[in-house]
């Protein structure tokens, strides 16, 4: 858990209890991105709106996760590139920047954000009750920190609508011993201003690979332990191999395939034993292996969960009390566990706040981008091959195991660089894709788009790129997968030359 604290509130946060609870048509549990969304567009449509948070406005994002990585990231990249071997410069210089980035976590300019578009921000911990006059209650409280001292109660408001915005925080592997040694959350790394001369990271997804990267590129002796056979293990292969390529070419010892069983600690450090009989040794051991749901605020109220701890929604992310939506109660964002990315709680903030004024429409996840900002960064979107096939797709495979291009060459980069696109068989629809290479959280956008938009891979295989552009990576797996598809129809032979079909909009 991250240790930073929640700003003292000013005059301008609520004000403390008094009287009758005050009635808001919208309450929003949680401050970070999605309230940000959602309330300012509740607020313009003439709902009174109201944002709780105990911590920053903005959330994990902004201060202790997506944007302070990639500021660590993007200075470790210089540094490597540089070809300086004077780490404590470096890191220095990586320190500022991820100050600039977090505006040295000050949320001020968040928190007046809000206001400005007239959502009410009240400072601090909800506990949120039903009422049998309908809707509800939540209870405001500051300070305190434990089930015996909850702190001082600021504020009851009465709520109409409830949208639990609530995040996640780590969670850490079940490893005996792990209470016992030095270890750090990805928040605590990620503001910590220690370069540790070693470090364990435990977990290979996206959070893990990314900071083994930032720590091995200042000369952190880094090891990387992930249970599952291989990185990014529920992308399709040939990006985890991409991107432990990737890895290893910084420095990192990648072990996959084995678990942690034990740590213990040794002099000022922690050794880690592993299953397959081997041991690894750093000061301290980075936690990177998993999130849990935030539903402290309503274990009360008896919502549905699912089988990983979030809570139950329907398609219009209404939470589910007995397999029934309440209409008047909603969850976004992590909290849900459907798409577990800031822009993923974003979009549903979006269609909640479409609901809220009264225009109710279903959330449509399909495409939702899954970017992991390594270098090179990967960009995945759809089904994986295996999840296609688990859906009960007939699938054609195209890979396209190569960098070389213009641009490549202008580059002078010679890394890794892989697209892979999983097509259904029979309609030649593209129902996911991954892609890996310099820029291709950008580049990799149309793949997004193709995805959500259920095109056909013949038009995916006519798009145009400009010279010399990343984008043509996309190309000979294109053309591979069309090439696949008419065989399988019984048109031509792969690499024939039939009369391409009319495209209609």
């Amino acid at each position: 858990m991250t240790t930073e604290t929640a700003p003292s509130p000013t005059s301008s946060d609520s004000p403390p209890p008094h009287g009758e609870p005050r009635v808001v048509d919208v309450l929003v549990v949680g401050g970070g991105s999605a309230s940000e969304t959602a309330g300012p567009r509740a607020a313009a449509a003439g709902l009174s709106v109201a944002v709780v948070e105990g911590s920053l406005v903005g959330g994990e994002c902004p201060f202790w996760a997506c944007v302070p990585s990639k500021a660590m990231l993007l200075a470790a990249h210089g540094h490597r590139r540089s070809g300086s071997d004077d780490h404590d410069a470096a890191w220095a210089w990586a320190l500022r920047r991820r100050t600039d980035a977090t505006a040295g976590r000050d949320d001020s300019g968040k928190a007046d954000g809000l206001r400005a578009a007239g959502v009410e921000l009240v400072r601090g911990w909800a506990s949120v009750e039903r009422d049998d006059a309908g809707g509800g209650l939540a209870r405001v409280r500051r300070g305190g920190g434990s089930p015996d001292d909850p702190g001082e109660l600021v504020d009851v408001l009465r709520w109409r609508t409830l949208v639990l915005a609530t995040g996640s925080a780590p969670a850490a592997p079940p490893v005996d011993g792990l209470d016992d040694v030095a270890t750090w959350t990805s928040d605590e790394a990620l503001s910590s201003d220690h370069r540790p001369a070693s470090l364990l990271v435990l977990g290979g997804g996206a959070v893990g690979c990314e900071l083994a990267q930032v720590y091995a590129s200042f000369g952190v002796r880094t090891t990387l332990v992930e249970t599952a056979p291989r990185l990014l293990a529920s992308e399709n292969p040939s990006v985890g191999d991409a991107v432990a390529q990737a890895l290893t070419g910084t420095g990192v010892d990648v072990r996959t395939g084995v678990t942690a069983s034990r740590a213990r600690a040794d002099g000022d450090g922690v050794v880690l034993e592993l299953d397959d009989g081997s041991e690894v040794t750093g000061e301290r051991v980075l936690l990177a292996s998993g999130r849990r749901p935030r539903l402290e605020c309503v274990q009360t109220l008896g919502f549905d969960t699912t089988g990983a701890g979030a809570l139950a929604v329907d398609d219009r992310y209404r939470v589910l009390a007995d397999g029934r939506p309440l209409d008047d109660v909603y969850a976004v964002g992590d909290v849900n566990g459907r798409a577990p990315y800031t822009h993923g709680a974003n979009y549903q903030a979006r269609v909640v706040a479409d609901a809220l004024v009264g225009r109710p429409r279903e959330g449509d996840e399909t495409g939702m981008p899954r970017a992991v900002y390594v270098d090179p960064p990967v960009l995945a979107t759809g089904l994986s091959a295996d999840g296609a096939r688990e859906a009960g797709h007939d699938v054609v495979v195209a890979t396209q195991a190569s960098s070389d291009t213009g641009r490549a060459h202008v580059e002078r980069y010679d890394g890794p660089g892989t697209v892979e696109l999983v097509v259904d068989a029979a309609s030649g629809v593209l129902l996911g894709a991954s892609v890996v290479g310099p820029e291709a959280d950008s580049w990799g956008g149309e793949l997004v788009l193709a995805v959500r938009g259920r095109l056909d891979v013949e038009l995916l295989a006519e798009v145009v790129h400009p010279f010399p552009a990343w984008g043509e990576l996309l190309l000979p797996a294109a053309e591979d997968a069309r090439d696949q598809v008419r065989a399988r129809r019984g048109d031509e032979q792969p690499g024939g030359g039939a009369e391409q079909p009319a495209h209609t909009a």
